[in-house]
C-alpha cells in the first residue's frame, strides 16, 4: 500500500464526512470515494494510483480556486499538507542554503591546493546527499 493511501485511510478514520486534499508534489490529490465525488463535481479525470485505488487532483496553484468553489458548494473538506513533508522540504532548503553559503565564503586568493581539494570533496559529498534527499521528497 502506498504512503498516500495510508495517509488517506488515517484521515478518513478521523472524519469520513470530509473530502481530503492531500499534497503530493506540486498537486493536491484525492483518493477513492473522495476522488469520485470531486470528479463528479468538477469534471476531473480519474486515474489509477495503482490497480485498486483511483485518484484525481489539481495543481497547487489552483488550490484557492477549488477551495472557494467547495466553500460555495458547502462541501466539507480538509487540506492535508502533511507536516512531515513540509518539514523535510524546509530541511532540504536549509541544506541547500548551507551548501551555497560554504561555497560563497571560500577565499580563493588564500586557499591552498590541499585545502581546496578537501573542501571540494566535502562539498561533493554534501551535494550528493542533497540530491538524494530531494529525490526522496518528490515521492
Amino acid at each position: 500500500m502506498s504512503k498516500l493511501y495510508d495517509r488517506y485511510l488515517h484521515l478518513k478514520q478521523m472524519d469520513k464526512s470530509k473530502i481530503y486534499l492531500i499534497k503530493s508534489g506540486i498537486f493536491y490529490i484525492s483518493l477513492d470515494e473522495d476522488a469520485l465525488e470531486l470528479a463528479e463535481k468538477f469534471n476531473f479525470k480519474l486515474t489509477n494510483l495503482n490497480d485498486s485505488i483511483i485518484k484525481c487532483g489539481f495543481p497547487e496553484t489552483r488550490l484557492t480556486y477549488y477551495t472557494n468553489l467547495m466553500d460555495k458548494m458547502n462541501i466539507k473538506y480538509e487540506i492535508d499538507s502533511s507536516q512531515s513533508t513540509v518539514s523535510k522540504r524546509n530541511e532540504l532548503l536549509k541544506n541547500n542554503k548551507n551548501f551555497i553559503d560554504k561555497i560563497a565564503s571560500l577565499d580563493l586568493d588564500t586557499i591552498s591546493f590541499k585545502e581546496a581539494h578537501n573542501i571540494l570533496y566535502i562539498l561533493n559529498t554534501e551535494a550528493k546527499q542533497i540530491l538524494s534527499q530531494s529525490e526522496s521528497y518528490k515521492q
